[in-house]
This record gives C-alpha cells, sequence and structure tokens, in this order.
C-alpha cells in the first residue's frame, strides 16, 4: 500500500511531563522493545514474496534522533515537526521503525514513534508500546527489564478486545444460508467503485503531512452524551468528524443537500489474545455519514443506525478476504485495485482504546499518548481517536494539498463535542 505521498506508517507520540536522559530511553528500547523480533529484522524480497529477516547490521543509533524545536517551542511548532517527519519513508534498508526525541517539547520532552503498519496493526503496536511503561513510579530506580505480569496481560489483553468484532453466533441452517449470501454479496461490493463525492476534502496528494490534535475531551462527558442518546464512544466521535466535515464544507459554500461523505473505518478482528501477536489483524467498512445533518443530536441517531447495519452485516468478513486475495495478485494489478479502492472514501477513521491509568517511561510520567493514522492512494484526510487517562485525544493528519490546516477540522471537531454537551444539559448527572 506504500506510495511516495502515502507512507503506511503509523505515527505514536508521548508527551512526557519531565525530561528523559537518552541512556535511560536506549535501556528501555534495548531491554523491552527489541525483544520483539520485528524491531531487529528487515523486509527483503525473495524469489517474488518479501521476508522478514534478521538484520545483522542492526544499530540502534541507526533509529534513534534527538531533536529541538525552533522557538517558539510551542504545540504549532511540534505539529510542524511532526508533520515533517510523517511525510518522510521509513528506510527500506533497515527495521522499519524510528524514534525521534524532542528535548524541549512542553515541559519535559516528547518521544515520537513511527513504525510502519506492515509490523504491527494500531491494537498490537498498543500492546508493543505500554511494555515500554510502567504503571507507578520506581523511587529507587526504575526496572529496565520487566515481564508483564498475569494481571497486566489479561487487562491488554481486555483492552485490545473492545473493539474486536464477534462473529454472530448462526443458530439456523436459513440463518447460515442469508449469512452466506450476503457475505458473497459483500465481497462483490468491495470490487464495486461508486467514487465519493467531489468536494473540497478531496484533492491532488502534495505529499506534505501536516499533522493536529484535540485538547483532552474527559471520558464522563462522552458518558453524559451516551446516558443521554445512546450509542458507543465510537457513534459519538463520528458524529463529530461529520459535523467537522459539514462545517469544513460550510465555510467553503457547500450547500448541497443530501451531501454525504464515505468514511474508511478500520475494524478489529483479533480475539481475545493474552499474548502480543504482532502482524496485522483487521479489515475496513466503509461508511455514510451525512454532512448536511446540521442538528449533531439527528446526526448522531443517523450514525447510530448506519452503524447497527454495518455491524450486522458480514462486509467486515468480506473487507478481508478481498485483502487476502488483492494481496496475493500481480503487483500491477494490485496497484490498479488499491487505487480505485481510495476513490471510495474521503477520510479514515479509527479508533484505539488506550490505558485507563496514567503511565510512566522510564520514571518520566506520561502526560499524554497521541496518534495519527496512515491513509491509502488518494485519501487525504485521517483521523485517530485514542483514549488514555480516563480522556480522549483526537489526532488529525491530513495531506497539504488536500487541507493546508488540520487545526480547522479539530476546531470543528471540539466545538461538535461542545455543542453535544451544551444538548445534554443540566439535568444529567
Amino acid at each position: 500500500m506504500d506510495t511516495p505521498q502515502q507512507p503506511m506508517v503509523v505515527t505514536i507520540l508521548l508527551l512526557l511531563a519531565e525530561p528523559l536522559a537518552e541512556e535511560r530511553l536506549r535501556e528501555i528500547l534495548n531491554r523491552r522493545l527489541l525483544p520483539f523480533a520485528r524491531f531487529r529484522q528487515r523486509l527483503v524480497r525473495e524469489g517474488g514474496r518479501h521476508a522478514w529477516i534478521e538484520d545483522a547490521a542492526f544499530d540502534l543509533n541507526a533509529h534513534l534522533e534527538r531533536r529541538r524545536l525552533p522557538e517558539p517551542a510551542d504545540q504549532r511548532a511540534l505539529a510542524a515537526l511532526v508533520g515533517e517527519l510523517a511525510s518522510q519513508p521509513l528506510d527500506a534498508g533497515r527495521p522499519l521503525w524510528r524514534c525521534v526525541v524532542v528535548d524541549n517539547a512542553g515541559s519535559g520532552c516528547a518521544v515520537l514513534f513511527r513504525v510502519h503498519h506492515c509490523i504491527a496493526d494500531g491494537i498490537a503496536l498498543l500492546r508493543v508500546f505500554l511494555t515500554l511503561t510502567d504503571r507507578t513510579p520506581h523511587l529507587d530506580g526504575w526496572p529496565m527489564a520487566r515481564a508483564t505480569s498475569p494481571e497486566e496481560q489479561r487487562d491488554q489483553a481486555r483492552l485490545a478486545a473492545k473493539t474486536a468484532k464477534a462473529p454472530k453466533p448462526l443458530s439456523t441452517g436459513l440463518e447460515r444460508l442469508r449469512w452466506g449470501g450476503a457475505l458473497v454479496g459483500g465481497f462483490l461490493r468491495q470490487f464495486l467503485v461508486i467514487p465519493e463525492t467531489r468536494t473540497a476534502l478531496r484533492g491532488t496528494l502534495s505529499g506534505q503531512k501536516r499533522m493536529a490534535w484535540s485538547a483532552p475531551i474527559p471520558l464522563r462527558d462522552i458518558a453524559l452524551v451516551r446516558q443521554r442518546w445512546g450509542g458507543r464512544v465510537n457513534d459519538v466521535m463520528l458524529t463529530a468528524v461529520a459535523g467537522a466535515l459539514g462545517r469544513y464544507l460550510r465555510a467553503r459554500g457547500e450547500t448541497r443537500t443530501k451531501l454525504m461523505a464515505r468514511l474508511a473505518v478500520p475494524v478489529n478482528l483479533r480475539p481475545y489474545q493474552e499474548e502480543i501477536q504482532l502482524g496485522n489483524q483487521f479489515a475496513v467498512v466503509f461508511l455514510k455519514l451525512p454532512l448536511d445533518v446540521a442538528d449533531p443530536v439527528a446526526r448522531l441517531a443517523a450514525v447510530r443506525a448506519r452503524m447497527e447495519r454495518v455491524k450486522a452485516s458480514p462486509e467486515a468478513v468480506a473487507n478481508s478476504l478481498m485483502i487476502r486475495l488483492v494481496g496475493g495478485l500481480p503487483n500491477w494489478l494490485e496497484q490498479g485495485l488499491l487505487r480505485l479502492l481510495g476513490l471510495k472514501a474521503t477520510a479514515v477513521l479509527t479508533n484505539v482504546p488506550g490505558p485507563e491509568e496514567p503511565l510512566y517511561l522510564a520514571n518520566a510520567p506520561v502526560a499524554r499518548v497521541l496518534a495519527w493514522v496512515p491513509q491509502i492512494t488518494s485519501i487525504g484526510i485521517g483521523v485517530c481517536v485514542l483514549s488514555y487517562a480516563s480522556a480522549v485525544t483526537i489526532g488529525v493528519t491530513t495531506d497539504q494539498g488536500v487541507v493546508a490546516d488540520p487545526e480547522e477540522l479539530v476546531a470543528g471537531l471540539e466545538a461538535e463535542i461542545a455543542e453535544l454537551l451544551a444538548r445534554v444539559g443540566p439535568n444529567i448527572a
């Protein structure tokens, strides 16, 4: 799926409340990250197929870099640096990851990880990075190496399985027949490309990424909205995203009625797994969102109804089968089909549930965790919803040729959440 304009790389940013000594970070990576073989291996092509081999010349120095922000070293400067780094492909001659420490970010520092999606999907990567952290500080010195306790393994597995799509039990032969027919129909629809409506949200990619993120949104606020009108956290986030996209278009004179946007939404297919397993176990469903519904409550009801229909269908399984099939085709045909799939959506949205309690990296408190999702082919907008320590942060990445300033989308998202909360009223406790 890699293209020069769209490197398939997951970007994760840890904002630490204290500075982090380089020797501590090196020890953490050596003792806790590098035991995962994929972070020591590189990809080679053998007999027409890719294979993982141990990198005999592996050098941790080649994956570590320290940077400083230009003054004023504020959030905008950090966002510009993250966008600059996210626009760069990883070195294909080395293991496909990179770590950049930004020394003068906030009151402490920032640690940026870029990991190629072929190593693991977002759910697996979250579990990997949880192993780098501790739940409590260690006053007598931090343990460089540690084994994940059975309790932690179970907690991580439950966290990862929160978004998993469980197969629907089919009790009768008629149900199985109907489901099989729906699966065949869903599989054929994967190749039926109805190009997305042309709007200001689609354009020619420049390859220059722009990054932004929201202020922390307390999960208790999201719970108030769900208590009042029902739905899941993902439904509320989808409603806010649709509202923000609609605001962006209306600000540019778009007044069409029945205006829709299709989002590519990754679906976690991992079962409950206590051991961390890398690789990719996900599929993508395409969800049409109403952009012309200004009332957020009515929009939430429409989003919930659409999501319920998608969850009840075998679309995710059909997409997983399609991905496997396309991955085995000749490269020229595979690339052509991927370009067609890129015409089906305006944005990618993923929702990753993170740890509920604050964490520490080498005894430095992790104040915030941010993430950005890669897109494919001509899709120029990505939205990543990540929860951490009882709050949600929404990371937005855009291509400069599509949306030059993702802060405008972030402002729209925050305004939509605020409007939903205002509509809840003071009587819900």
